[in-house]
């Protein structure tokens, strides 16, 4: 089933669930698991989706969708329409970059559900009002808790006091040198049973959550200040420029150099 509007369109399907060619689409792309994994291939390496995660693909990322468990969904947002909303939010003007990355959003969660439900009743006749107010929905959810370029912060709902009490601690001590344990003392668990409701909460562990935070708290000085890439990396909590270096490759298939000459403002 695929539904269109002037802002992008709607897929959902349960049979053609891999793609044999690459892929280079001129719009963003979101791509929700709703029942196991999808698995995508990507020039910098596989991306794994797990259930109830999602990931945002830039327009003209190349990649290659080659396993979905059960269904397919995903929607396609036309650039000019996420720069319009993004510039009514007051977020910059410029397109945003969003992270490769995998992760759990409960309001998208939310969204999604609500949304595949409704199409699946409808059969795809779906009211044009619907398809618009959807379409604006997911553009602010997105600009509101996607990580990318527009931010210098990681934003996850969680309902669960232990995760709140844990993200508090590390955002206050960002840049200190934390360890699982650590990080288990503040959540007062046991260190695996916190790995695995941080992981079921988030879809990503305490330790990649922390790095995530670090890059996107760094986003700022790379962006508007001339500071050295090596500067920006040590204030803001990695232990070597490789270790940020190969991070920012990973969620933005680029070097924080090229990223900086992409987005800055200085």
């Amino acid at each position: 089933m695929i539904v269109e509007n002037a802002h992008g369109l709607f897929l959902q399907r349960y049979d053609g669930l891999g793609e044999r060619s690459w892929r280079r689409d001129d719009c963003y792309k979101f791509v929700f698991s709703p029942y196991g994994q999808s698995c995508y291939q990507t020039e910098s390496g596989d991306l794994v989706i797990d259930k109830e995660q999602f990931v945002l693909f830039n327009p003209t990322m190349k990649h290659k969708q080659w396993k979905a468990e059960e269904e397919k969904f995903l929607v396609e947002i036309r650039p000019e329409f996420l720069m319009e909303t993004a510039r009514e939010l007051g977020y910059p003007s410029e397109s945003p970059e969003f992270a490769a990355l995998p992760y759990r959003q409960e309001p998208v969660h939310q969204w999604v559900s609500f949304v595949r439900s409704f199409l699946k009743s409808e059969g795809g006749d779906s009211s044009s009002l619907f398809v618009e107010n959807s379409m604006v929905q997911l553009a602010i959810l997105l600009l509101k808790y996607g990580l990318g370029s527009h931010r210098h912060d990681v934003v996850l709902t969680q309902s669960v006091d232990p995760l709140n009490r844990v993200m508090d601690a590390l955002k206050e001590g960002y840049r200190e040198n934390w360890t699982l344990g650590d990080i288990a003392e503040v959540a007062r668990m046991d260190k695996y049973q916190l790995s695995h409701l941080f992981k079921r909460e988030s879809g990503v562990s305490p330790y990649s959550w922390l790095q995530m935070y670090r890059l996107f708290r760094s986003q700022q000085d790379l962006l508007h200040t001339k500071r050295s890439v090596l500067t920006i990396a040590t204030e803001h909590g990695f232990s070597s420029i490789a270790v940020y270096n190969q991070l920012f490759r990973r969620i933005y298939h680029q070097t924080p150099t090229q990223f900086r000459k992409r987005h800055a403002f200085t």
